[in-house]
Formats: C-alpha cells, structure tokens, sequence
C-alpha cells in the first residue's frame, strides 16, 4: 500500500494522494535520473459529499483498491500510480476551481470523473490536453466533447434503453421521477419523452424530486392519477428508494425502472423494489457471475476492507471507479510509456482502443481520435424476490441493435 497524504480544505473537501514514489521523481520529466520509474499522477474529482453524494461516497476507496493492487503488482509497466481525489460537493465553482487545481498544480495525467458538475471545466480540460475518463458518464461531455472517455454506457443512448426496460416491465405509459439538484436530470426529459414515442410508449408524468424534501406523497399521487404503469425513478439511490416507499404508501404501486448506477444493497429489501425491478446498466454489474468482479470484490477486500463492499450505499458507481482506473491502466498499458507519462501519451493509449473490454468488465470501447466517443450499449439486471441477476448473462445490447 501506498503512503496517504490528506488535507481538509474549505467545504470539507478531502485530498488524499496515494502512491508509493517521492515528489523528486513526480516532476521528474524525460532524460532526468528516475524519470523511466516516474508516476502516473490521476486525479478524481467527485461529489463525494452533498446532496447527491449517495453511492459515490464509496467511489475513492474503491479506487484506492485499484491503486494498491496495481502498485503493489509493481505498477503499470514499472510506473506506480500517485492517486489525487478532489470533492466538490456538487458545487460548479468548487468543481472548477478543484479541476484547475488538479491540471495546473498537481500535474495530473488524467482525471476520473465522478461528479455531475463537469460541464462546468470540460472546455478547460480539453484545452489542457488532460483527458477524462469514466466513471459519471450520464453527463453530456461524454459523448460531445473528445477529450472525455467513457468507460460504459453514455447519456445519449440511455433513453433507448429505459425505453426498452420499460417494454420489458410490461408497460407503456409512465412516470419520470427526475432530481432537482442538477441540471442534466432536467435537460434528459425532452429527449426521453421523444424516444418513449418513438417506442410506442408515453411519458405521461415528469415529477421533479428533490432530496432534502421531507417525502414524495404528492408526486407519486400525480403519477398515479396521470395513469403510469410504471414509474422511472432517476435520482441517487437513497432518493429512488424513498419516491417507491412513499407510492407505495399511497396504495400506487408501479414496476419500477432504474439507471444502474444506482443499483446497491439495500435496493433488494426496500419496499417496492424487492417486487420487480429492471435496470440499465452502463458497465458489467457488479454482482454479475465474471472473473473479472471476482477480482474487484478481491481487491475491495483486501485494500479497502470488507465493509466497503457490505455499505448500504455501495453501488454500480462505486464499482465503476475501478473499472475507470482499469480504462487508465489500458491506456498506459498500450502506449507504452517509458519515460515520465504525459497526458499526450494517455490519450494516444486511449484513441488506440478497439473492442476493448476491461476484462470484461464494460461494452465494447472503441475510440476514434479527435472525435466524441459515445458508448451506446449496455446490460440488463433484473431485481426480483429480494435477489439480483443478469438475466441475459454476460450480453450486451446495443442502440443500434
């Protein structure tokens, strides 16, 4: 394990920098003495605290397992990683300012993005060169702006897939449930309404939520006398399970539909959702039957602790940090970097991608450099009688399919 360096910052937001490497060697640059052994720095700037921090509270120790794996395996291609986490507590300016901070003072190579507020620096980014990959990928510069790497599912095809899960739960008519704490669950409405009618289906109720209400009776009253069926619930999961508990409550009790990211524990008792839940799910559920989880669950484990992985509010996001560290760790892997790394060479590793799975972990990822990287495919879980699984197995679909 690496050595941890924390400081509490205004807002309480936490910097922690693991890796196993002196600061000599960090700004070691190429044909200085070290430089062949120098560090990948990444950065993580998440809403790891605030209003809609649920689920990705548990994103850096997950992280920090993919770090000390890798380190203590010797690094990537001898290079340790140093890991720099940022939380901007769901604020746009703090989130500049942390991105600015990561770029311009801590050198990073790359940043794993887990916060919604990234439209805020993504043109900052992108003119830096410093490319974004994983883990927030409902947010629109993953499949507009060229410089962000998804490392599942994107935003744009999401609405091919609710639409489909609906179908699946044997509705038509339904209710959206969106938050009210960020601008992207707003902006997704019109594009859902116009693929749930291009379906064949009808988005009879758009009901904000926000999660500091004391309870969500009048929206699901709504949704009930608008005639959904079926209720998509798209907000963080502590807020999804609340909106189904309080329908059900009213006697509404629709089939629910989910984004995967949401997806955790506690889903699987809470009431509502025990019954028949389908989700979308941008990257291989982290309870699926693969090799590849297995190992995460193994590393969580060892690193981080057992408990990360029992959290209540351990999630399908929480798991994505780690397959975003191992978007990283392919990319260094193909570029084959040997000197100091640099962000160009992370990018050339990443725009190298063809069909690239994660060990199975995410869709097929293939990127062409210069251009947007949309990812529109995805898999399906079913929760039903408390229990999760993956009743196609391992397969993915596809917008296009």
């Amino acid at each position: 394990m690496g050595t941890l360096r924390r400081k509490v910052t205004a807002g309480m937001a936490v910097v922690l920098l693991w890796g196993g490497l002196a600061a000599t060697a960090a700004l070691a640059g190429p044909g200085v003495a070290g430089a062949s052994s120098a560090p990948v720095k990444i950065g993580l700037l998440c809403a790891c605290t605030g209003p809609i921090s649920a689920g990705i509270e548990e994103v850096p120790p997950v992280a920090k397992a993919w770090v000390d794996s890798v380190n203590a395996s010797g690094g990537i291609n001898g290079h340790k990683i140093d890991l720099i986490v940022e939380d901007d507590t769901s604020s746009p300016s703090k989130s500049t300012s942390e991105a600015q901070t990561l770029v311009g003072t801590d050198h990073v190579v790359a940043i794993i993005d887990a916060t919604s507020e990234d439209f805020s620096w993504a043109s900052y980014v992108q003119a830096q060169g410093v490319p974004v990959v994983g883990l927030n990928t409902s947010t629109e510069p993953f499949y507009t702006n060229s410089d962000f790497y998804p490392e599942g599912q994107t935003e744009d095809s999401l609405f091919f897939g609710i639409t489909a899960a609906v179908h699946q739960a044997g509705g038509k008519d339904f209710a959206l449930f969106y938050c009210a704490e960020a601008v992207q669950c707003q902006e997704g409405i019109a594009p859902l309404e116009s693929q749930a009618k291009t379906a064949g289906e009808d988005v009879v109720a758009a009901l904000e939520v926000s999660a500091s209400a004391p309870n969500y009776t009048a929206q699901c009253l709504a949704a009930k006398q608008a005639g959904a069926t079926v209720a998509f619930v798209a907000d963080v999961q502590t807020v999804d399970e609340k909106i189904i508990q309080d329908c059900y409550a009213q006697g509404y009790k629709p089939k629910v539909v989910v984004d995967g990211e949401t997806i955790g524990p506690s889903m699987a008792t809470s009431t509502g959702f025990n019954v028949a839940t389908y989700f979308t799910v941008p990257n291989l559920p982290y309870f699926a039957d693969s090799s590849a989880i297995k190992a995460m669950d193994s590393a969580v484990k060892k690193y981080s602790g057992a408990s990360v992985l029992t959290n209540s509010n351990y999630n399908e996001l929480a798991a994505e940090a780690w397959m975003s560290g191992k978007e990283i760790q392919a990319a260094v892997t193909a570029a084959k970097v040997s000197g100091a790394p640099t962000s160009a060479e992370i990018v050339k590793g990443l725009d190298s991608f063809h069909d690239q799975t994660l060990d199975g972990l995410a869709p097929n990822l293939t990127y062409t450099a210069g251009k947007p990287h949309p990812v529109d495919c995805w898999y399906y879980a079913l929760l039903k009688n408390g229990k999760y699984s993956t009743p196609y197995g391992l397969k993915t679909f596809c917008a296009s399919s």
